[in-house]
């Protein structure tokens, strides 16, 4: 069965098993007749994942218009091929990871609004973890899919080093939020699903983390 969490109604939330209690997500928005996904696992999860689902929603990858790439690393593009392979859909990124991804459509920059089904992102441009990693903002619904841009405790997840990452974090702590959702169950949160307060739980433990690194 796969693991679908709806986040909102039009919002699914595609996890696959990375090690462990340790998972990856890809997501799913479903809108009334196109479909857009932000990310797309390795290279088994699209089949293994993505396409039962559409199948159990009623729903075919022919609909899927647009995927959207948060940053370049293998458990969030490496499915690309067969999403794309599978319903000739555009590929987004943003302009930084574009020559890692390959074979990208659309290049993204901060601030660019891109619609991903029948919803409206804005681009929040978010270097740290990756030079070109983005999160998505719908700000009529305050709502963040943030992809690895926020990394708890996880000191190796920062590989640009601590200045750019806490800038990012402090970008994103100015929008207001009432739902942020990651790839990944980051600890301390356990959950890759944050609402209230700990949302800002989870900046200050990432914040912290990114404090005790050296320049």
């Amino acid at each position: 069965m796969v693991a679908a969490q709806r986040i909102r109604d039009d919002i699914y939330c595609l996890k696959f098993s990375l090690r462990g209690d340790w998972f990856g997500s890809i997501f799913a928005v479903m809108g009334r007749k196109r479909i857009g996904v932000i990310d797309s696992g390795f290279e088994d999860t699209p089949e293994a994942t993505l396409f039962p689902f559409l199948q159990s929603e009623g729903r075919s990858p022919s609909e899927i218009h647009i995927l959207v790439n948060t940053h370049r690393d293998g458990d969030h593009v490496l499915g690309n091929a067969a999403i794309i392979g599978a319903s000739g859909a555009l590929l987004a990124s943003h302009e930084l990871e574009a020559e890692e991804i390959g074979d990208v459509d659309i290049l993204l920059k901060d601030e660019d609004a891109v619609e991903v089904g029948d919803r409206l992102f804005r681009v929040v441009h978010v270097p740290g973890h990756r030079p070109g990693n983005i999160c998505l903002y719908d700000e009529d619904d305050e709502l963040l899919i943030t992809g690895d841009a926020i990394t708890g405790e996880r000191k190796d997840l920062i590989r640009m080093g601590k200045v750019p990452y806490i800038a990012s974090l402090n970008k994103l702590r100015t929008l207001p939020l009432r739902l942020v959702v990651m790839s990944h169950p980051f600890p301390p949160a356990g959950t890759n699903v944050l609402t209230g307060s700990a949302i800002n739980t989870m900046f200050e433990a990432s914040i912290r983390t990114a404090e005790e690194l050296e320049e």
